[in-house]
């Protein structure tokens, strides 16, 4: 049985602390892309434990807002390098190699 078939490869950007980002090099430093694996477990837990999380806010919103009704949700995620996931946000210009997961929610038809 192959040994990494319960693992997943990771890639994310160099870590520069954004306090101490001082220019262009240590910019371009955090765009170096690195590679790690995780056990698929790991992914697996953390997602399923997020999405929850999702439910939670989500379920408590309104579903109109100003008389318009919310059809659809398109969140971002990131999955770090220990296997984490969480919600993408970006702080001013960055120069980084991304990619991660869209997931979009769409609300249920009513059957008529």
């Amino acid at each position: 049985m192959d040994d990494n078939a319960d693992r997943i490869l990771i890639f994310t950007g160099g870590e520069v602390s954004p306090d101490v980002r001082r220019g262009l090099g240590d910019s371009l430093k955090s765009a170096a892309v690195q590679a790690s694996e995780v056990a698929v477990s790991t992914v697996q837990g953390n997602l399923c434990h997020f999405l929850s999380s999702l439910d939670t806010i989500l379920s408590a919103s309104p579903t109109e807002i100003g008389g318009l009704m919310l059809d659809e949700v398109e969140i971002h995620a990131q999955i770090d390098s220990k296997g984490s996931v969480g919600i993408s946000g970006v702080v001013g210009a960055q120069v980084a190699v991304q990619g991660g997961i869209k997931l979009v929610l769409r609300k249920k038809l009513s059957a008529s």
